[in-house]
């Protein structure tokens, strides 16, 4: 089979990462690390927050800066959510290499939850792509910019069964943003109706995409929030065989219309 004639040559692929392609880990671990590391640099500098209070201000922080991503597509520096903290500890941001220290402290965290690929989800990736998809990673980033997260890519194997990489973080918007997913479209040289975008987050997966103009597939092993007229699965496995059959389909429709309307 030629490769213009792969079932998915003519389709960009986009695949969230966090809950779709790898696990969160141990955020249980993460955020105790991330907490101890805090309360010693602080402490180093000649602050001692209680670590009730240390604990409560850095989750807070971060869950307010997750909701207004999720919501609203806003991008927040990760200085941001470190100097947020400072601010309500009443510390001085401008202390000499104290936020330097405390970015490398949030940024790397994620390392210690040891996040891992889910199951499936390298056979599936490689089965995409060898019906002729073109695999683009489209991911938000929160704590963890990108260097951090190609490093980790890197580590599990995944980063090079991309045609493309888009972060959050470079493109200074995130999911469910337009802007995302038209970023996607128009590296891979492709109209936004070509892109298929497959995610596990109702709201920032499938309904961003859909918004923009593409198309979506939803992952959802709990079958828990499923949208009317969306594909969904359960099982990474099951995935390339339904991105065909969507994607197949769709075509089909996409040349119905056209000769509709010759």
């Amino acid at each position: 089979m030629t490769p213009s004639a792969l079932p998915l040559s003519a389709w960009t692929v986009s695949l969230d990462l966090w809950g779709t392609l790898i696990t969160d880990g141990d955020r249980k671990a993460a955020a105790a690390w991330r907490l101890t590391e805090f309360g010693r640099v602080l402490d180093a500098y000649g602050h001692h927050p209680s670590p009730d209070r240390l604990t409560e201000i850095v989750a807070r922080t971060r869950q307010q800066a997750a909701h207004q991503q999720r919501t609203t597509g806003a991008q927040p520096s990760v200085e941001a959510q470190v100097g947020a903290v400072l601010d309500e500890l009443g510390i001085d941001r401008g202390a000499p290499d104290l936020l330097k220290l405390l970015l490398a402290v949030h940024t790397h965290a994620v390392l210690r939850a040891c996040p891992q690929p889910i199951p499936g989800a390298i056979t599936a990736l490689d089965a995409i792509k060898a019906a002729g998809g073109r695999l683009v990673l489209t991911s938000n980033t929160l704590a963890t910019p990108t260097d951090i997260h190609r490093l980790l890519l890197s580590d599990l194997g995944l980063l090079d069964r991309f045609d493309d990489v888009l972060f959050s973080g470079d493109l200074g918007v995130a999911k469910p943003r337009p802007e995302v997913f038209a970023a996607v479209a128009e590296r891979a040289g492709m109209p936004l109706d070509r892109v298929v975008h497959v995610g596990d987050d109702p709201l920032t997966d499938v309904d961003g995409a859909l918004g923009a103009g593409c198309r979506a597939v939803h992952y959802d092993p709990r079958h828990e929030a499923a949208r009317p007229h969306v594909p969904d699965f359960a099982d990474l496995a099951e995935l390339p065989d339904l991105l065909v059959s969507s994607c197949s389909a769709a075509a089909a429709e996409l040349i119905s219309r056209s000769a509709s309307h010759d």
